[in-house]
């Protein structure tokens, strides 16, 4: 009974795979505004991965403690540029910024060593 079904389906698949066409072929037609829409999001993309970084907040709090930090940075940490800024009712010094989280974190802990509150700050985007 085996033998008769695959002896079957064996002349059956012969018979009908003559009339099948041996190659194909087709096209894809792509839209304009696809393709355009593509490369934008492309270009956007390398722009905002271009603009983040990282950096690490040393201190937050009130004017002379952030004067402090910025001239104990100065001793400890010369080839980093700090940046103080202002927001109420208090002050903070960050350092950075570094590109690569590696490179921050190892700087981090290098710094915690004098400022015990620092932390890393994840990406901000640069404008």
């Amino acid at each position: 009974m085996r033998y008769i079904i695959a002896c079957f389906l064996l002349t059956s698949t012969l018979i009908y795979s003559q009339d099948l066409p041996v190659s194909a072929s087709f096209s894809i037609v792509e839209d304009s505004l696809i393709s355009k829409a593509f490369s934008l999001k492309l270009a956007a993309n390398k722009e905002r991965y271009a603009a983040y970084y990282f950096t690490i907040q040393l201190y937050y709090g009130n004017y002379e403690g952030a004067q402090k930090a910025l001239a104990n940075l100065s001793q400890v940490a010369p080839d980093l540029v700090p940046k103080l800024s202002f927001e109420t009712p208090n002050y903070k010094v960050q350092v950075g910024p570094f590109k690569k989280r590696f490179e921050a974190t190892e700087r981090l802990q290098k710094l915690k060593q004098f400022y015990r509150g620092a932390f890393l700050l994840e990406p901000k985007v640069r404008f």
